[in-house]
């Protein structure tokens, strides 16, 4: 008699019994559980892997008569079995059961935890690493019992959930026990001095306030005045803990800093207790504003991230954004169905993704993954430091923007379409507001030309280098395709300081030398043009004039002035790119009197896609290009810079020296002091070390996301850091 044969035997004797054939089905799988689990305990592996399969072909059974049998014994089965895989060093064997126990519940533990032991046991440390994250992950989103539950809705997990029920969360002040908050203006909380003691509260005054000003005060003991709290810093690779600043200190009484309202470092521990809030995510700055009136209306949140990181929402290709190295393209203006890269085109709406085009000194773009139930409203350490090696698979924000934007989610159940349509409403909004509109720093928006962000007028100029020496001679000659020499008969050197920067404008057909910004302490106001350049069409003066030569370059500069803009790279750099985001918005090329001639001196990007620096935010239209790109000394300085993190909050000791030993003069007090090669303490040798391992994890994630040619070896200062 089989066992299908004998199953119904028992089911049928048990019919005239009290217990029903669920019950005792379910009783039997119970029993042999019990059984597997003791003879494991006994060491009998092989005994508990038979009783643990029986189990699973009763279940299996019941099935197929359409008996339920409770899910939890079905995991059960499956993941003991697994462990004695495990035990029997069948790993293989052990990760199926594990995945099956998965398929019945996607967030087991007890299958993540072993399923993670057997991949380590085959070598495959990266998968292993990635399940025994998501067992962390699920762990302690079970023991903060938050109210992520209610996101398992039935289509759209995280766009369709009552907003109502996340308004607590949202109004949740951490520090509310210690701190109190009040909303000011420039009126009622206004500067008197130079100093940043120099603010004087004046509550009485009669006004219609603002609210743009949080004031904050401590409640232990008796209360302190009211101290302002500036916003957050907004930079977006610093992971260390705020402190006080330093020029501050020593400023004293005086309250003086030379970067002013622009420095990143605390002004005073109020500072230091907010931010340190606000970017765990625990703290809403807008809450404390107007608590009774909680904003969590789409659009002004959307309006809010536009207004503070400068740049806008929109839709690209994920796979041409996630290849090695980022291709950047849209959809494509000619086919709507495919991204714009020409080369390997994808569908567009399959597998477009929200980005973040943040334009400031350069354009740069910032991918925003989906949000989902095990997403973590946290920063990815090693995604801010030297890039995580689980991309995608990271359940931890691995950007400012995108931190905030998955918390916009939370709060407000906004969708990804949503916001790149509340985003293009902005923008055309500020545009019909104000002509002269620019979304950044250096402006022009979608469809803007390159404009002032401070005021200044629209740029509506052409640009591009040329030989410096050919260009004293009246010629205007290229560099050639290895960008070594010119290409002119002279064959001059094609280097930074040989080439001058050339503009155009559209009511002057013909190309004016634009000279570097004059450096200055305090800059101009307004730069005006020089009286000898008007008077005698020629300028004598011996040394490097501050007065503009030309209209053009009085423009330039003003432009340069109000952007913080320093080098002449910068604004050309920036040019190009924004002048590809012009040409694929409007649809129409840029118009050029002599395409033939001039194209081929500006190298522009292409209407389509383009290879995307991260790390210079640099743009190439050409394999060449991009080679070009990445093998110059300025971008492989990038590789190994904090990219925005004071190394100052990072590291306590000096740059390591090419001997990683203790100074075997450092009882008889070095001669050679700071520039000794030699450590000069077990803590600074301790330190070098773990800055060697930092670089050599930047090194090799550059290299894995193609920012490093293949062959490169030559590094300059570093090169003594990465090798054993």
């Amino acid at each position: 008699m089989n066992k299908n044969n004998l199953f119904q035997c028992e089911i049928s004797n048990c019919a005239n019994t009290l217990f029903s054939p669920q019950d005792f089905l379910t009783q039997l799988v119970w029993n042999l559980l019990e059984e597997g689990t003791t003879s494991f305990k006994d060491n009998e592996w092989g005994q508990a892997v038979k009783d643990f399969s029986e189990g699973l072909n009763i279940v299996y059974y019941a099935a197929s008569e359409e008996i339920d049998i409770p899910k939890a014994l079905l995991e059960s089965l499956y993941v003991n079995r697994a462990t004695a895989y495990h035990s029997m060093g069948q790993c293989q064997l052990g990760v199926q059961d594990c995945d099956r126990a998965l398929e019945v519940c996607k967030e087991s533990r007890s299958a993540l935890y072993r399923k993670a032991l057997c991949l380590k046991e085959l070598g495959q440390y990266k998968e292993a690493y990635n399940c025994t994250t998501d067992c962390l992950l699920i762990t302690r989103l079970v023991k903060s019992k938050t109210s992520w539950s209610c996101l398992l809705q039935e289509a759209h997990p995280f766009c369709s959930f009552n907003k109502n029920s996340h308004v607590s969360s949202a109004v949740c002040n951490p520090l509310s026990a210690t701190h109190d908050f009040m909303p000011a203006c420039s009126l009622c909380f206004p500067r008197e001095g130079q100093g940043i003691y120099t603010f004087v509260h004046k509550p009485d005054l009669v006004h219609t306030c603002k609210r743009d000003i949080l004031l904050c005060r401590k409640k232990a003991g008796y209360l302190s005045e009211w101290t302002r709290v500036r916003p957050i810093p907004t930079w977006t690779s610093f992971s260390g803990p705020f402190v006080l600043c330093r020029e501050l200190l020593k400023s004293g009484d005086l309250g003086l800093c030379k970067f002013g309202e622009k420095c990143t470092f605390a002004f005073n521990q109020l500072e230091i207790d907010v931010w340190t809030e606000e970017r765990k995510g625990t703290l809403d700055r807008s809450v404390l504003f107007d608590p009774t009136a909680v904003k969590l209306d789409p659009v002004y949140t959307v309006t809010r991230l536009l207004q503070e990181h400068k740049g806008m929402f929109l839709f690209l290709c994920q796979e041409c954004y996630d290849s090695k190295p980022t291709i950047i393209s849209r959809r494509c203006r000619d086919d709507k169905a495919i991204c714009s890269n020409l080369h390997a085109p994808h569908a567009f709406d399959d597998n477009k993704c929200l980005a973040y085009m943040m334009m400031n000194t350069t354009v740069n773009y910032r991918k925003i993954r989906q949000l989902h139930i095990l997403c973590h409203l946290d920063l990815c350490r090693q995604a801010v430091r030297y890039g995580c090696l689980r991309e995608d698979s990271c359940h931890f924000a691995h950007s400012v923007i995108e931190l905030k934007t998955w918390r916009m989610q939370r709060d407000t159940g906004i969708t990804v379409e949503e916001i790149v349509k509340e985003s293009i409403k902005y923008y055309e909004k500020q545009e019909q507001n104000s002509p002269n509109f620019s979304p950044g720093a250096f402006g022009g928006g979608p469809n803007k030309p390159l404009g002032g962000g401070k005021g200044a007028k629209s740029l509506n100029l052409k640009m591009k280098f040329a030989c410096a020496g050919c260009w004293l001679n009246g010629l205007i000659s290229e560099p050639d395709k290895a960008l070594k020499y010119c290409t002119a008969r002279a064959r001059h050197a094609w280097t930074k300081e040989r080439r001058v920067l050339l503009v155009k404008s559209p009511g002057r057909n013909k190309w004016v030398q634009v000279r570097p910004l004059p450096h200055a302490k305090n800059y101009p106001l307004q730069y005006d043009l020089c009286t000898q350049i008007l008077e005698k069409r020629k300028c004598t003066y011996t040394g490097n004039c501050t007065f503009a030569h030309s209209q053009e370059e009085k423009e330039l500069w003003t432009y340069m002035k109000n952007n913080d803009l320093r080098d002449m790279q910068q604004i050309y750099d920036m040019w190009l790119s924004l002048a590809n985001q012009n040409r694929q918005s409007d649809g129409t090329a840029l118009t050029q009197s002599n395409p033939l001639a001039e194209e081929k001196c500006i190298v522009m990007p292409t209407d389509y896609s383009s290879f995307h620096c991260r790390l210079c935010g640099r743009h190439s239209n050409s394999e060449r290009q991009w080679q070009q790109h990445i093998s110059s000394e300025k971008h492989k300085d990038r590789v190994f810079s904090c990219e925005g993190e004071d190394e100052s909050l990072t590291w306590s000791y000096r740059f390591p020296g090419p001997r990683f030993e203790i100074c075997p003069k450092l009882d008889s007090e070095c001669p050679e002091g700071a520039s000794c090669d030699f450590a000069h303490s077990p803590e600074e040798l301790q330190e070098w070390l773990e800055r060697r391992d930092f670089l050599r994890r930047k090194l090799a994630k550059a290299r894995e996301d193609m920012l490093i040619m293949p062959d490169e070896l030559d590094f300059g200062k570093y090169n003594f850091l990465l090798q054993d």
